[in-house]
C-alpha cells in the first residue's frame, strides 16, 4: 500500500525516543525518497512531536 498524506500510521520501530506501536498521521512526504514526516500522537490523539520515518518503518492503519 502506498503511503499518502494524512494517512493513519503505526510506527513499527522505536524512534527518536517513541517507541514502536506509536499513533500519528502522516503530514508531509518527501520528493526525494521514500520518506515522511509523521506527527505523533498520545493516547488521547493530541499531537506531541514529529518525526521522520521511512516508509518501511511505518504501517497504514487508515488511508483517507
Amino acid at each position: 500500500m502506498r503511503i499518502k498524506e494524512y494517512d493513519r500510521v503505526k510506527t513499527l520501530i522505536e524512534k527518536e525516543g517513541h517507541p514502536a506501536g506509536s499513533v500519528g498521521v502522516v503530514v508531509s512526504l518527501y520528493s526525494a525518497g521514500p520518506a515522511c514526516e509523521v506527527e505523533l500522537w498520545d493516547e488521547n490523539e493530541c499531537p506531541i512531536d514529529v518525526v521522520t520515518f521511512l516508509f518501511d518503518e511505518l504501517e497504514v492503519i487508515h488511508t483517507n
